[in-house]
């Protein structure tokens, strides 16, 4: 999706589905906010945002008539699904996580000297590759902790992981690779 071209002055500047175009995204040390059109042409904004808090962040997906940046990240710490960072490998699934696993999976793949991108198309030979680099970036900025090592036991934790954000291609393909 193209980048929005309209950029509210303000947080309180009221975002519309009619009033934007594109993607609109808000990062800052503490949020991570994007706001989009409904692709589905209904009139609303939907919003999935990320604010760090004690602990690690809160995780909000939802539908809106009109937004607020400032008001969206106060629905986020108030009504957002609690999940502890940093992310652990077997941390359950909490619809936060996806770039965390992934991530991990970017750096088994570079430890165990593999290509992410040519096991990922192996895997779902009709998507395109996640941007790895994006993907890293956004997962260090909630918080990820990485093995020391990856022996047997980390690689397991990476496979359920990969199982609970349902990409279970990938999952077998990561253990058909860690057994050659």
């Amino acid at each position: 999706m193209k980048t929005a071209t309209f950029r509210p002055a303000t947080g309180m500047h009221l975002i519309t589905a009619s009033n934007f175009d594109g993607l609109l995204t808000h990062r800052t040390e503490s949020e991570d906010l994007c706001f989009c059109p409904c692709p589905y042409g209904h009139n609303e904004v939907v919003f999935e945002g990320f604010v760090r808090c004690e602990g690690g962040l809160r995780h909000l997906v939802h539908r809106y008539d009109r937004a607020t940046i400032h008001g969206a990240a106060l629905d986020t710490l108030e009504h957002g699904t609690f999940s502890p960072r940093p992310y652990q490998l077997e941390q359950s699934c909490d619809g936060s996580i996806n770039s965390c696993v992934l991530a991990l999976f970017d750096h088994w793949c570079k430890t165990a000297g593999q290509c992410p991108t040519q096991l990922y198309r192996r895997a779902y030979d009709r998507e395109n590759a996640p941007d790895w680099a994006e993907t890293v970036a956004f997962a260090e900025w909630q918080g990820i902790a990485y093995p020391a090592q990856w022996r047997r036991g980390e690689i397991a934790g990476l496979l359920e992981s990969l199982h609970a954000i349902n990409y279970h291609s990938l999952a077998g393909i990561v253990a058909e690779s860690a057994s050659d």
